[in-house]
């Protein structure tokens, strides 16, 4: 069995360096999956990608890679909001974050969005998620740390404030808070990276494939990665 992961700032380097058998890859973008040799023996887990200056990895080379017989599971960042898109075909949706979007508890592709560094930085994130601002919120009010009507106001603060902007300090409205909300951080698609990546380590029962269509799109596609087309 083969395993590739594309991560990068939702799985810090430490946690790629975990001893298992593992293809790691760079956050996804289009063409990424046709470039893989797609089949029964195949597991491809996909955590982040680029959406903004590189294209996003394209719902039709996952269903390709669904109906060639890969198991695709997605989490965390663009695998979170590919999985609950692609679910009814197949893909699976692993962690908090993940079945949120499935369930429509979540929508906005904003709330997964952040800025990262290069590989060199170890894809370092450069901004907050809206996400991660809502799970730390949630934490600090449930063990009674803010009031309810302060993690409502913080929350808006935050939703105001663009994605690539977005940090703990556009949050604070002083230094205090600030401080609090910080250091209470939940990483949350961190954890369900991790999750993600244990759950592609734990075999699982072959499931139905989607029937598999050629697009003009996806030949497109393929000769612009230059692989053959399927």
């Amino acid at each position: 069995m083969t395993i590739i992961v594309f991560a990068g700032p939702s799985l810090p380097g430490a946690d790629r360096a975990a001893p298992a058998p593992v293809d790691w890859r760079p956050p996804a973008e289009a063409g990424d999956l046709l470039r893989l040799d797609l089949g029964p023996g195949l597991t491809i887990c996909l955590i982040d990608g680029y959406f903004d200056h590189r294209p996003a990895v394209r719902h039709k080379e996952i269903l390709l890679a669904l109906a060639e017989g890969a198991r695709v599971i997605g989490a965390s960042s663009m695998g979170a909001l590919r999985a609950a898109e692609m679910a009814g075909f197949g893909m699976e949706p692993v962690g908090v974050i993940a079945r949120a979007f499935a369930g429509g508890r979540l929508s906005g592709d904003d709330e997964v969005a952040l800025v990262h560094g290069p590989a060199e930085w170890d894809w370092r994130p450069l901004s907050v998620p809206l996400v991660e601002v809502r799970a730390t919120l949630r934490s600090l009010r449930r063990r009674r740390l803010i009031a309810a009507s302060e993690a409502r106001r913080l929350f808006e603060t935050a939703r105001a404030v663009h994605f690539a902007d977005r940090c703990w300090a556009s949050i604070g409205e002083d230094e205090a808070m600030q401080r609090l909300i910080e250091a209470e951080h939940v990483p949350l698609k961190r954890l369900d990276a991790i999750e993600a990546v244990r759950a592609a380590l734990t075999p699982a029962s072959p499931a139905p494939r989607p029937q598999a269509v050629s697009t003009s799109f996806l030949r497109a596609l393929a000769r612009e990665v230059r692989v053959p087309p399927r």
